[in-house]
């Protein structure tokens, strides 16, 4: 398990549209390749996807493990993500990048989604 928080400026959440070549659709189902989210990202998921302030205080008592702005070594890999204004995602990370994106299948439409990697605070992934 890797866990980190990120550091610096804030930077809003700028959500881009999925879409693309190959892009799942809302409710299409598992992507081929991809496998369901483990049973605990899915309770912690649920519980800081409910409350921005609860999400807040989760992030700020984990250990910090270092300053990175995008979900290093969570390539193919189900992944926690809360961001800077603390909205949470459950992502299958496909590819992050800590100059571009952080891109992946979005639990639970499992919908291509990309957002900006700067826009991280915390993350960790199974």
């Amino acid at each position: 398990m890797s866990t980190n928080r990120a550091f610096g400026p804030f930077s809003p959440f700028f959500p881009s549209p999925g879409g693309g070549p190959g892009a799942i659709g809302p409710g299409a189902g598992l992507p081929p390749g991809v496998t369901p989210p483990p049973p605990q990202l899915l309770g912690t998921f649920q519980q800081l996807s409910q409350s921005p302030a609860l999400a807040q205080n989760f992030v700020f008592q984990q250990p910090i493990q270092g300053a990175v702005s995008f979900a290093a070594g969570c390539q193919n890999r189900w992944t926690l993500i809360v961001t800077r204004t603390f909205n949470v995602f459950l992502m299958f990370v496909t590819s992050t990048n800590p100059f571009g994106f952080t891109q992946g299948f979005i639990f639970p439409t499992y919908s291509f989604g990309s957002f900006p990697s700067s826009v991280i605070l915390w993350y960790t992934c199974f």
